[in-house]
């Protein structure tokens, strides 16, 4: 049996980047820093998150289906911090940033140097405490080509372990 604290030691050396994830719920636009984010098909363009079960947040993307990641910039730390706790939109701004929607209804920030929007193709992970979902991307963009992006491992934050 594995040794409990050495793994989450070994999990918090992971790498992992800062991500803001948006979707349109059944009460509204909602949106969560998330970190457990990657890349996992070429052809077709797929990507997978696991969002944390219960959450606003992960509510949301059951009921949509689709959801949007944002890059968090490198020097955006107070953008990744606003969606630490979930907020209900107040007008055209949610967690204090402005947003619009996609032609699908998908929450978008432009504060992000970059996005993707993504539909939800399977869900997994029923044991854990997160659920995990596979995801086509369906469009994207790049507000400022060559930004450097955010990675948990550059601030004072954890998650994981």
């Amino acid at each position: 049996m594995p040794d409990t604290e050495t793994v989450r030691a070994v999990l918090h050396m992971f790498n992992y980047g800062l991500f803001v994830a948006a979707a349109n719920g059944e009460s509204g636009p909602r949106a969560a820093t998330v970190s457990w984010v990657t890349q996992v098909s070429f052809e077709p363009r797929l990507v997978a998150v696991a969002l944390r079960k219960g959450t606003a947040i992960c509510d949301a993307v059951q009921h949509s289906r689709r959801f949007a990641l944002h890059l968090v910039g490198e020097h955006q730390p107070e953008f990744a911090q606003a969606f630490f706790r979930s907020h209900e939109a107040a007008g055209e701004k949610l967690g204090g940033y402005s947003f619009g929607l996609s032609d699908r209804g998908v929450p978008l920030f432009g504060a992000a140097p970059a996005w993707v929007e993504c539909e939800v193709v399977e869900e997994a992970n029923r044991e854990g405490d997160h659920a995990l979902f596979l995801a086509r991307i369906v469009d994207e963009e790049i507000v400022s080509p060559g930004a450097p992006v955010l990675a948990l491992r550059d601030t004072p934050w954890h998650y994981g372990g």
